[in-house]
């Protein structure tokens, strides 16, 4: 095989505008792609700099089993400052947990899909 990245993670959701609002006004992603497409509007939100993002959809697609919640984890240098942000944008955050592989907490977005926050430790970004 020659693949080289994951391209995006498609994210079950019941109003894909809701949705988009809420990944971008209150976890502060960008937009990467929304436009027209055959079966409906393709809306894909990423962190900056990013190249994997996350599509949200809120339409069947075949071959696809969309049923959710699903989880997804997020990579951040101040773990403490996102809650802060959050906090402040209303988001309910719980307090973040010690693990060996960093500091980590997880929010749910408007339809249940759990986001967690992880701020990797000197052991690095992944459980060995």
């Amino acid at each position: 095989m020659t693949v080289s990245r994951i391209q995006f993670v498609t994210v079950p959701v019941a109003d894909q505008a809701a949705a988009r609002d809420f990944y971008v006004g209150k976890l502060g992603l960008d937009v990467v792609v929304d436009r027209a497409g055959p079966a409906g509007r393709f809306v894909m939100v990423a962190p900056k700099g990013a190249q994997t993002g996350l599509v949200l959809v809120d339409y069947p697609i075949s071959g696809v089993h969309l049923a959710g919640p699903l989880h997804f984890q997020l990579d951040t240098s101040d773990l403490d400052a996102d809650i802060t942000a959050l906090r402040a944008n209303g988001v309910d955050v719980p307090e973040p947990q010690t693990m060996p592989w960093g500091r980590a907490t997880s929010i749910k977005d408007l339809d249940g899909n759990g986001v967690g926050l992880l701020e990797p430790s000197a052991f690095g970004n992944r459980p060995n």
